[in-house]
């Protein structure tokens, strides 16, 4: 597939109810003569309809575009340029993008006449109209594009928000900026089911009406809904670094994350849990995974429970005998079969 055929499947939402493949681009295997011709193409002619021009000898350029349902989370690494949009109206959008760059840079996004640094600031931005941007050094933004009927649901006033200043210190702003990392970072066959991205597309879309200001009603209902799975997806992702620690409570990961404890239980009660429970379950799994593991053979069971975070190792057998079925053992000897066949 050429790169123009590639990225232009990117080019609008609409196209990511169909295919929702993550799209990755880089110029690193490209020879350094060709890169200049290979990223004025890719970039005007396929993913964003823009001229594009390079700022330097030493091109870089790195895309990955993860569609959903309605939403494209980018990802965008480029040395110093320059780009405006390009009068293609034929390829015309009239969705709306919330772009922020990912670390400080001299660079600028410029739309209806007003300025954004890449200061970690963020800004809604009308795909509809021309913008420009110029970087005077390698700069990486993070771009959430949402089709436009999934934003004004929330955001019916929208329109008025374009390119107002979203602090990067902003809570929703960082929310939606951990939720998107722990989609990048999610791997496996769930986050590819159709389900799971439109609830992904959900949350998305809540949290940057919130980050960009809505109707009080709308306000409210989102703040139910993707505020609280955010703010459950950096909760859990912190109790999946510190799983393997015996002193793990909820109240050291109510501390963490900013929450009271109750709050911590709220949040997992709404989504038919508790904290105790989730432990449990992600430590067995852990446990699981290691029994498994060839590099681990030697290793005996009592001091893999240890290492997952179990303290009584009865407890450990009993909950896991529960869980899979079969005794710790008896997994790790299944395992060892199905290696080496004896």
């Amino acid at each position: 597939m050429s790169y123009a055929t590639a990225a232009h499947r990117t080019s609008g939402c609409e196209d990511m109810v169909e295919d929702t493949r993550t799209l990755r681009f880089s110029l690193k295997e490209i020879p350094q003569a060709k890169r200049r011709e290979v990223a004025v193409e890719v970039v005007a002619r396929a993913f964003v309809n823009m001229n594009f021009t390079p700022l330097t000898t030493d091109l870089e350029m790195e895309f990955e575009f993860r569609p959903l349902q309605g939403v494209i989370i980018s990802d965008i690494r480029t040395s110093p340029h320059r780009a405006v949009t390009a009068y293609d109206r034929s390829r015309g959008s009239d969705d709306f993008a919330l772009c922020w760059a990912a670390t400080p840079a001299q660079s600028i996004l410029q739309q209806f006449g007003k300025k954004q640094q890449a200061d970690g600031t963020a800004a809604l931005l009308s795909c509809a109209d021309p913008f420009f941007c110029e970087a005077h050094e390698t700069v990486g933004h993070t771009i959430v594009k949402l089709q436009r009927s999934l934003l004004l649901s929330l955001l019916p006033d929208a329109e008025a928000a374009l390119m107002r200043p979203i602090p990067a210190h902003s809570e929703a702003l960082q929310l939606l900026n951990s939720y998107c990392a722990g989609l990048r970072a999610l791997e496996g066959t769930e986050s590819a089911e159709p389900e799971f991205k439109r609830m992904a597309s959900t949350h998305i879309a809540d949290l940057v009406a919130l980050a960009v200001g809505t109707t009080q009603d709308a306000a409210q209902f989102a703040a139910e809904r993707g505020l609280r799975a955010a703010r459950l997806n950096v909760l859990k992702n912190w109790i999946l670094t510190h799983l393997t620690s015996p002193d793990l409570s909820i109240a050291m990961a109510a501390a963490a994350v900013g929450l009271g404890s109750r709050s911590v239980q709220l949040l997992f009660e709404a989504e038919g849990e508790t904290f105790t429970g989730y432990v449990a379950r992600e430590r067995l799994a852990l446990a699981h995974r290691r029994l498994t593991m060839p590099t681990l053979a030697k290793t005996s069971v009592s001091e893999i429970a240890f290492s997952c975070g179990f303290g009584d190792l009865s407890h450990f057998a009993r909950s896991f005998r529960k869980a899979y079925g079969e005794s710790p053992t008896d997994v790790r000897r299944k395992a060892f079969i199905a290696k080496t066949g004896e």
